[in-house]
């Protein structure tokens, strides 16, 4: 086990070109569809991944929001992904994914993690309808495994936006100044909660 979370924190520090690295992890076994789907998340977005320490309860939470930890003397929130899917996990989760996005840092309570895939963008697929509907628009992408497991990436941004009302907060675009520039902006990003958040601070900027 100590090996290969050593290899996850490693790989999640690597900065792939022009390809994308996920890290595969599963929620348990579903007890409504007695399915147990394959996930993902960009590594770019893993600090680390460790085995659960002891979780504080905390008052006034969301409920997918677990408790709080703490790491390296941070108090981190834990959110239950499996209950924010609004999974029935039949096992107990055993693993943290320690997330940090825009200096946000939170911890995704996971049943077990499987290895980290690197992907060509060719591979990554747009979720069907379907798919997107079932799990609340919670996947941006999909892609299929040798053997023929289907992967569901999910949007960190949404869950957070969801859970921890992340980005929403008007004093973070009230702070953006607007730039009198003569400029063409390109930008990409898998979550679409993460392209609303530039394009607003876009548009304070003028």
């Amino acid at each position: 086990m100590a090996s290969f979370m050593d290899s996850v924190d490693e790989r999640t520090r690597l900065a792939g070109a022009n390809r994308l690295e996920v890290l595969l992890f599963s929620l348990g076994t579903d007890r409504a569809t007695g399915r147990s789907e394959v996930f993902g998340i960009n590594v770019f977005k893993v600090r680390e991944v460790m085995q659960v320490p002891e979780i504080t309860r905390a008052p006034d939470v969301p409920p997918a929001v677990e408790g709080m930890i703490s790491l390296r003397g941070n108090m981190i929130p834990v959110i239950n992904l499996a209950r924010f899917c609004g999974f029935d996990a039949e096992e107990e989760p055993q693993i943290l994914i320690i997330t940090e996005y825009n200096r946000f840092v939170q911890a995704l309570l996971v049943h077990s993690v499987e290895s980290i895939l690197r992907l060509e963008w060719t591979q990554v697929k747009v979720p069907p309808p379907m798919m997107q509907n079932r799990m609340g628009g919670l996947i941006t992408a999909v892609t299929q495994l040798d053997d023929g497991r289907i992967v569901m990436i999910l949007d960190v941004e949404k869950v957070l936006a969801e859970t921890a009302d992340f980005g929403n907060d008007p004093e973070l675009y009230d702070a953006v100044e607007p730039l009198d520039v003569d400029a063409t902006v390109v930008f990409a990003d898998d979550s679409a909660v993460a392209r609303r958040q530039i394009e607003q601070t876009l548009d304070r900027m003028g």
